[in-house]
């Protein structure tokens, strides 16, 4: 059996429906991965935005809480020594 050879004779016939049909694919698959390539950038930016407000909003914000927190133990500390010495004083007096 001999394999067909292409010359300058060839032709190629293909219903026009189909071709039709494959350009519309074609185009429809293009247009989909496009959709695809950019929703997967902006979630990648949408990541990136997210990363660099949690470094320069989030942590600050729990580190002044953290500040707070210390400086309210502390000054409950010191009233509490206060309260003591004032008692200290008062049992004195009244003794």
């Amino acid at each position: 059996m001999t394999a067909p050879k292409l010359n300058d004779d060839s032709s190629l016939s293909i219903n026009i429906k189909w071709l039709i049909q494959i350009v519309v694919l074609v185009g429809t698959a293009v247009y989909l991965y496009f959709g695809l390539e950019g929703r997967i950038t902006d979630n990648e930016d949408e990541l990136r935005s997210l990363r660099y407000n949690q470094n320069t909003y989030i942590f600050p914000d729990i580190r002044v809480l953290e500040n707070e927190v210390i400086d309210f133990k502390l000054e409950r500390e010191r009233v509490r020594k206060d309260i003591q010495r004032l008692r200290q004083v008062i049992n004195e007096r009244t003794n």
